[in-house]
C-alpha cells in the first residue's frame, strides 16, 4: 500500500510581510477590496479613514539606550484573537498590503473592525488583547487560514487623516486617533509618533489602556517602548477582575453549632433578594441563621480616580499627584480616597498595592478622618478592613477594646496581617496602664496560596502579653489549615489549640485541640429547581471539655478533658424558592442607589432545609440527628425615599430529631425545637435598627440574639452590633463594592 502524499507546505507567515526587497521602513497599507498597488512612495504619504501598519526603524544607539527595558509582557497570536482567513495566493502574500476598516466585502473575504471604544459589560471582561478583531464570512474552498501575528517592530496607527513623513520618520494624525503597539492603545483627538525615538504626544481625550487599566487626560507624552510617559489632568479606572469563590473562601463547617462571627441580619436579607440584570457568576454564599444557600451575584469591583498629573511606569504602574480614589460610580462621589501622593504597583498576580502620602477618608465632601497609614492593599480575594474598629468581647478581652488593622507585610503571595489590640475595659477595670502587658491582645493570621490549587491560612491569638512568652494555655489560641482542591472538591487538612465554637444555648465551647481532615463537596444544583445539595466528610482527633460523671468519676484525672477520635458525615438540600417578587428602581443616584449599593428588590422568599448529620466517636460513642427549617424571608420598599421605605424579615422554624448523645459539649446538639424571628426597619435616610432573636421553645432560653443599628449610603456604612448572648458586639466601617459598566463623569465636589 503506497504511502500518502504529504500535505503542501504552509504559506509563509507573516514574518514574510512586507517584501524584502521593499525599504523596511516603508508602511505596509492595504486597500479594501484586496488590490495590489504600485504607486511610487513619496516622501510624505497621506491616509484618510485607513490603518496602516508602520515598522519601527532599528537603531543601533537607541537598542543599546533602551536594553534594561523590556515590555510588560510578550505577544502573542492569542492577544490578537482568533485566526483571520484571507484568500490570497502566494505570489500575493510578498506584496504590499493595504486595508481599509469597516468596509463591507463579498463572501470569502474578511472584515477588519477596529474598536474605537470600550465599556465594561455584565458578561464580559473587554481588554487590548482583542482590539483588533474579525467578522470573517463563510471562507471559500480556496481559502487559507493564516494566523495574525504583530510583530514586536510595528505599530498600528488608525486616524480619520495620517500623514508620514518617511525622512524624519514620524506620523501626524488628527480625528479618531488610534495607536497600537503589542498590549497599549492610545486614543486621542490628534497626536504624533516619532518612529526613531519611539515616543508619542497625544491631546485631546488621550487614553492609554494596557491590559486592565485605563488612564485618560487632556496631554499625554508616551515612549512605546520603554511603557513610560506623563499624562495631564489625568484621571482612570483600575478594574479588579474577582478570582470567585476560592479555597480561602470555603471555611470548614462545624454542623450542628453555630458560627463565632456572623454577618448582620440586613446583609443577610438584602443578599438573598433575587438578581436583577447582573450576569450569572459562580455564586455565592448568603447565611440565613447559621446555614447557608447559593445566590448568583455579578460583583465587578472597579475603583476610579482622578489627579493633576500621572507619571506612568513600567509594569502597569503609575505615580500621581494631588490624587482622588473613589468606588462610587456617580459625582460628587459620597466617599473618596484622597492623597498628596499616590504610587499603585503590582505586588502579585492577584493583589495591587497603593502607596501614600497624606491620605485622608472624606465623606460626602464634608467630613474628612486621616487613615493615619500609608498603604493600602487592592486585594482581588477579599476586602481590605478599616484602618482601625472597634469591639466587644467579655469571654477573652474582658469587653471593650480597640483592634488597629496594621498594613499587611507581603512574602510574594503569602501574607502576613497584624492587628493589635488595645483592651480598653480591662485597663480601666484593673487600673492597667500601657506599659502593662495585660492592656494588649493581638490577632495574626499569615495566608495564601501554595499553588493554584492548595491554599493555607494560620491564625494566632493572644489575649493577655503579661507574662510573654511565657503564656498561660487559655492565653492563645492559633490554628492551621491547609485546602487542596482536587476536582471540584476540597479536601483540608487542619490542626487548632483552643478554638473556639458557639453552641446555641451551651454557648462558647472551646475545643483544646484538634488534627485531622475533612472533604467538602462542592454545591450541587439539582437540575433547575433552585435546591442546592452538598455534603462532607470528616475524621478528627479531638480534645475537649464533657460533663460526663462517668467518665470525669474515672480516677487520675486533673482536668475535664477526654480525647476522641470522630468521624462525621453531613449532607445539607437547602430549596429558597420565591414566592413573590417585585422590580427594583434604576440604578440612579437618587433612585435605587441613594443609600445602598445595590438596587433593593422587594420579595417574599419560603425557605426550606433539610440536614443530616451522624457522628461516631472512638469508646462506643455516637450521636445522630435530622433537622427540618422551614419559614419565609423578605423585604419590602425600595430603601429610597426618607422615612420608613426599607423593612427587612425573616421567621423560621427548625425542629431536629436526635438520637445519641456527644461526649462533648462543643458539638452536643440540645436545641430541638428552635423559633427565629428578625426585623430591620429604616427610620430616616441611611439609618436602620434591626434585631433579630433565636429562642428555644422548649425551656424558653435564648438560642442567639442580635442587635444593630446602621447608617447606610451607597459607598459605605457604619454598623453597631452587640450579641448578648454571645457577650460580644462591634462597631465597622464598611466600604462597599459596585458593578457598573461605561465611564463616569468628572469628581467635582469640593477639593480640599
Amino acid at each position: 500500500m503506497p504511502y500518502p502524499v504529504p500535505p503542501p507546505e504552509p504559506p509563509p507567515l507573516v514574518q514574510t510581510l512586507p517584501d524584502s526587497t521593499l525599504n523596511p521602513l516603508q508602511p505596509q497599507t492595504v486597500s479594501t477590496p484586496m488590490q495590489l498597488s504600485s504607486d511610487v512612495v513619496s516622501p510624505k504619504q497621506i491616509h484618510k479613514n485607513e490603518t496602516v501598519a508602520y515598522q519601527l526603524p532599528k537603531l543601533k544607539a537607541l537598542e543599546q539606550e533602551l536594553a534594561s527595558f523590556s515590555p510588560s509582557t510578550s505577544v502573542s497570536a492569542d492577544s490578537l484573537g482568533p485566526a483571520l482567513s484571507l484568500g490570497l495566493t502566494n505570489s500575493q502574500l510578498t506584496q504590499p498590503q493595504i486595508f481599509s476598516p469597516l468596509t463591507t466585502k463579498p463572501s470569502g473575504e474578511a472584515d477588519y473592525q477596529v474598536a474605537k471604544s470600550f465599556s465594561f459589560s455584565d458578561n464580559q471582561n473587554l481588554t487590548t488583547d482583542r482590539l483588533l478583531s474579525q467578522t470573517p464570512s463563510q471562507p471559500s474552498p480556496e481559502t487559507v487560514p493564516i494566523p495574525v501575528i504583530l510583530p514586536t517592530d510595528l505599530v498600528e496607527v488608525t486616524a480619520d487623516r495620517q500623514e508620514f513623513d518617511q525622512q524624519r520618520q514620524i506620523i501626524t494624525t488628527e480625528g479618531n486617533v488610534m495607536i497600537r503597539f503589542q498590549n497599549t492603545l492610545i486614543d486621542a483627538d490628534k497626536a504624533q509618533v516619532n518612529l526613531n525615538t519611539r515616543q508619542v504626544v497625544a491631546s485631546g481625550n488621550v487614553a492609554l489602556t494596557r491590559e486592565n487599566q485605563v488612564i485618560r487626560g487632556q496631554r499625554m507624552d508616551y515612549n512605546l517602548v520603554k511603557s513610560t510617559g506623563v499624562i495631564s489632568n489625568a484621571s482612570g479606572v483600575i478594574s479588579l477582575s474577582d478570582l470567585g469563590p476560592g479555597l480561602a473562601a470555603q471555611p470548614l463547617q462545624e454542623q450542628g453549632v453555630g458560627q463565632a462571627v456572623r454577618s448582620p441580619i440586613s446583609d443577610r436579607i438584602t443578599s438573598a433578594q433575587p438578581v436583577e440584570n447582573v450576569a450569572p457568576t459562580e455564586g455565592a454564599d448568603v447565611e440565613v441563621s447559621g446555614l447557608s444557600f447559593p445566590d448568583l451575584q455579578g460583583d465587578v469591583n472597579r475603583l476610579r480616580f482622578e489627579a493633576e498629573r500621572i507619571d506612568i511606569l513600567p509594569n502597569g504602574e503609575w505615580e500621581a499627584q494631588d490624587v482622588r480614589i473613589t468606588n462610587d460610580p456617580f459625582s460628587p462621589p459620597e466617599l473618596e480616597l484622597r492623597a498628596d501622593t499616590a504610587r499603585l504597583q503590582r505586588i502579585s498576580p492577584l493583589q495591587d498595592e497603593i502607596l501614600t502620602t497624606g491620605s485622608r477618608l472624606v465623606f460626602d465632601q464634608k467630613f474628612s478622618l486621616p487613615l493615619f497609614r500609608d498603604r493600602t492593599v487592592i486585594d482581588r480575594r477579599q476586602r481590605e478592613p478599616a484602618p482601625f474598629s472597634i469591639g466587644y468581647d467579655l469571654d477573652d478581652l474582658g469587653g471593650y477594646y480597640v483592634e488597629w488593622n496594621v498594613s499587611p507585610v507581603r512574602f510574594g503571595p503569602i501574607g502576613l496581617d497584624i492587628s493589635p489590640q488595645f483592651l480598653l475595659q480591662r485597663a480601666f477595670e484593673e487600673d492597667l496602664n500601657p506599659s502593662d502587658g495585660g492592656f494588649y491582645g493581638l490577632q495574626a493570621e499569615l495566608s495564601g496560596p501554595l499553588s493554584p490549587y492548595t491554599f493555607f491560612d494560620s491564625r494566632l491569638s493572644i489575649t493577655n502579653f503579661e507574662d510573654f512568652p511565657d503564656l498561660e494555655e487559655d492565653e492563645y489560641r492559633a490554628s492551621l489549615r491547609v485546602r487542596q482542591l482536587i476536582g471540584g472538591y476540597t479536601l483540608t487538612g487542619e490542626y487548632s489549640y483552643r478554638d473556639r465554637i458557639f453552641n446555641g444555648t451551651l454557648g462558647f465551647r472551646t475545643i483544646q485541640r484538634s488534627a485531622g481532615a475533612v472533604l467538602t463537596s462542592p454545591e450541587i444544583l439539582l437540575g433547575d429547581s433552585g435546591a442546592v445539595f452538598r455534603f462532607q466528610g470528616g475524621l478528627q482527633q479531638i480534645e475537649a471539655r464533657t460533663d460526663r460523671l462517668d467518665i470525669l468519676n474515672q480516677p487520675g484525672r486533673d482536668n475535664d478533658r477526654i480525647t476522641r477520635t470522630r468521624f462525621q458525615g453531613l449532607a445539607t438540600l437547602i430549596y429558597p424558592p420565591i414566592i413573590w417578587q417585585g422590580k427594583a428602581l434604576p440604578a440612579t443616584p437618587t433612585e435605587g442607589l441613594k443609600y445602598t449599593a445595590r438596587p433593593v428588590v422587594p420579595f417574599i422568599r419560603l425557605i426550606m432545609v433539610a440536614q443530616g448529620v451522624t457522628s461516631i466517636y472512638t469508646e462506643d460513642d455516637s450521636q445522630s440527628y435530622l433537622s427540618g427549617t422551614v419559614g419565609l424571608q423578605g423585604q419590602f420598599g425600595h430603601f429610597s425615599r426618607d422615612f420608613l421605605d426599607y423593612t427587612g424579615f425573616n421567621l423560621l422554624y427548625t425542629q431536629v430529631a436526635l438520637d445519641g448523645q456527644s461526649p462533648f459539649l462543643f458539638d452536643r446538639r440540645v436545641d430541638e425545637s428552635i423559633l427565629t424571628f428578625g426585623l430591620v426597619q429604616q427610620i430616616y435616610g441611611g439609618l436602620r435598627a434591626g434585631f433579630e432573636y433565636s429562642i428555644n421553645l422548649e425551656n424558653g432560653l435564648a438560642v442567639d440574639n442580635e442587635f444593630s443599628l446602621e447608617y447606610s449610603r451607597r459607598t459605605y456604612g457604619v454598623i453597631l452590633r452587640v450579641s448578648p448572648v454571645r457577650r460580644v458586639g462591634s462597631l465597622n466601617l464598611r466600604i462597599s463594592d459596585f458593578n457598573w459598566t461605561g465611564g463616569s463623569e468628572p469628581f467635582s465636589g469640593i477639593k480640599d
